[in-house]
């Protein structure tokens, strides 16, 4: 049945210490294309940076030929923690054919401003991630990261200043919604649980179109 979805990104390839272009990976990105992909989103996992720019210079030409373009998304808990640090590592790989992924609450848990993204160029922003949080960043980091992986809020439910940071973004970027829920709100149908996020996120789309 043709639902007129189709699927923009995928996730996740890390940038370790022992990180090669195998088989798997392999798959990963003919599958990828075989979706109608075009994005990629990639995490820094290698306190290297020398290492992570060389992993990094192979991918974005690996993934060259199946129309595919890496996003690095700064996580604040990894070695990639911020903007400054995705800045750094997109310079040392020398090439400029790789994106930055903003991400909302990682965006705000890392103390970014919203200055942050003035020197961002835009043909380095493909995609960014939507969702809201508590607006007090968690003291530790296993709260950091259980927040994040499993502990969302719904865009207009948390404390982050989402109006701020979709006006500091190119009005035209396209947007995922990532928001994993946990208690009732997790519990509910997909489709249900869609629909709820869909309509929360449209004050925040009509806000910068």
């Amino acid at each position: 049945m043709e639902t007129g979805i189709r699927v923009s990104d995928v996730e996740i390839v890390r940038l370790t210490p022992g990180f090669t272009l195998d088989d798997r990976l392999q798959r990963f990105m003919e599958t990828a294309a075989r979706l109608g992909a075009g994005q990629v989103l990639v995490a820094g996992n290698d306190d290297n940076l020398q290492r992570s720019a060389d992993n990094l210079a192979i991918l974005a030409a690996a993934g060259r030929p199946f129309g595919l373009t890496m996003n690095l998304e700064p996580m604040p808990w990894t070695q990639l923690r911020n903007i400054a640090a995705a800045q750094a590592l997109i310079a040392a790989s020398g090439r400029e054919d790789i994106g930055i992924l903003v991400d909302a609450l990682h965006f705000w848990r890392a103390g970014e401003s919203l200055a942050a993204l003035s020197s961002l160029p835009a043909h380095h922003l493909n995609y960014m991630q939507l969702c809201d949080g508590a607006a007090q960043r968690p003291e530790s980091e296993q709260e950091l990261i259980r927040q994040a992986r499993s502990a969302r809020n719904v865009p207009g439910e948390g404390g982050l200043d989402l109006h701020g940071l979709m006006s500091a973004l190119p009005a035209t970027l396209p947007v995922s919604l990532e928001v994993p829920l946990d208690g009732e709100q997790g519990a509910l149908p997909p489709l249900q649980r869609a629909q709820l996020l869909f309509d929360a996120a449209q004050p925040y789309l009509r806000a910068c179109a």
